[in-house]
């Protein structure tokens, strides 16, 4: 008898347990659903950057803002990547695509 009594114990402290999350998870999503929605704070927009002025410059936005750079290293660095890109196209070609031959017709 004495097992029983303690089983019953535990299965009422149980039960006030998933009462007591369920009514603390309704009520949250009450709150939630009544609030209104949060905003972000104003973000200010960049100046725009005529791109027509910087040819070969660099404009680096790390900072949040447009900056244009025009340093020796950015220029050795365009350098280099358009002689890569100039590589790996080199051998590259575009010619019209293969026809395939049409299946003999069946009998």
């Amino acid at each position: 008898m004495r097992r029983s009594k303690e089983i019953l114990v535990l299965f009422a402290l149980l039960v006030c347990a998933i009462v007591a999350v369920s009514w603390y998870v309704i009520d949250r999503r009450a709150r939630l659903r009544a609030a209104p929605p949060a905003r972000p704070a104003a973000v200010q927009p960049a100046p725009p950057v005529d791109l027509t002025k910087h040819d070969g410059k660099t404009i680096d936005f790390s900072s949040g803002q447009p900056v244009v750079k025009d340093s020796p290293e950015d220029r050795a660095a365009i350098a280099a990547a358009l002689k890569d890109m100039e590589e790996a196209t080199q051998e590259t070609t575009f010619g019209p695509p293969k026809k395939k031959d049409e299946p003999p017709e069946k009998k």
